[in-house]
């Protein structure tokens, strides 16, 4: 069964398509140029908030490693200095009841899965 339309044959399927269809397929070309673009190294409008971040990240890193300071930094060598401060803002672990800690024990003995590191 197809559907003819002002000279056009398509498929039904085409009259299922909801806003959010739409959405996340724009939203999916956008991610798809911004990527296109930060790698080919041409900026644009999708690009562009991208490459400022990053930039900043770089930033932060040097500041890290010098004494170049600026306010956003100050944080950053803040935690640097003490970990500890920062605990609350950590996820706390759930902590397992004393009957299932030899369960724990052998879930932590299996291996791990190997990594993907070396496929490119």
């Amino acid at each position: 069964l197809q559907v003819y339309d002002q000279g056009t044959v398509f498929s039904p399927k085409i009259l299922d398509i909801t806003d959010e269809d739409l959405m996340g397929t724009f939203t999916q070309a956008l991610s798809n140029i911004a990527a296109a673009s930060l790698t080919i190294g041409y900026p644009t409008v999708a690009s562009v908030p991208h490459s400022i971040v990053n930039g900043f990240k770089k930033l932060l890193a040097v500041a890290a490693v010098t004494e170049v300071s600026f306010k956003e930094a100050e944080t950053l060598k803040e935690y640097l200095k003490d970990p500890s401060k920062f605990a609350s803002a950590a996820p706390v672990a759930a902590t397992a009841p004393a009957g299932d800690a030899p369960k724990a024990a052998q879930k932590e003995e299996e291996p791990e899965e190997e990594s993907d590191d070396d496929m490119g």
